[in-house]
């Protein structure tokens, strides 16, 4: 007989879904570091016109660095479990927070600076500053991606199986019963299983 609760059995769909945010997280992340952000027009001092540019990575240049260690974080993830795991996932949490913070502040008070990074000294501007949105809007993605991952992991780190952790495939179990009956024994006990209850089924 057991008892009325038993724990829900680990699940593999939610850990792949976890790391599948991460590395959307990521992947959104580091499209928004290439991506140009700002551009204008320049007179040079010889009398041309040129326009420069600014990406991501120039104006934010912890979305690289963001971005790799999100997929080291898919690692992590991978290769914890318990409470270890739910650090992790406030790591990925507060790492998404914060950059969520910078879009919204990017977002809210604009840029004052000129995209003057790559024209010739003594260049001046024309015309007013030109923003893409779509490198923000990436990056709060990346952001918003990485904080649910953050949360699951942290809420639901116990429901999802560690890496080594034996879940066995419906065919796995006939294949346990066919092995050496001490083998079996330890397999069972390996499992988190009581080999008596099967034992006496």
């Amino acid at each position: 007989m057991t008892s009325g609760s038993e724990p829900r059995p680990p699940s593999k769909g939610l850990l792949w879904s976890v790391l599948l945010l991460v590395l959307a997280g990521a992947g959104a992340l580091w499209g928004a570091s290439g991506l140009t952000w700002l551009s204008q027009r320049f007179r040079t001092p010889m009398g041309t016109e040129t326009t420069s540019g600014m990406t991501g990575a120039v104006l934010r240049p912890e979305l690289g660095p963001m971005a790799l260690a999100a997929l080291a974080a898919v690692a992590a993830v991978l290769a914890t479990g318990g409470l270890l795991r739910r650090l992790v996932g406030v790591l990925i949490a507060l790492a998404g927070g914060l950059l969520a913070w910078r879009a919204f502040g990017h977002f809210s008070g604009g840029w004052s600076t000129h995209a003057n990074g790559d024209v010739p000294q003594g260049s001046t501007p024309i015309g007013e500053l030109s923003s893409s949105p779509i490198g923000p809007s990436l990056m709060a993605l990346g952001a918003l991606l990485l904080v649910i991952a953050g949360v699951l992991v942290i809420v639901r780190a116990g429901r999802m199986p560690a890496m080594g952790a034996r879940y066995s495939a419906p065919g796995a179990a006939k294949e346990q019963k066919s092995q050496d009956p001490d083998r079996r024994l330890w397999n069972e006990l390996d499992a988190g299983r009581d080999p008596t209850d099967e034992d006496d089924r």
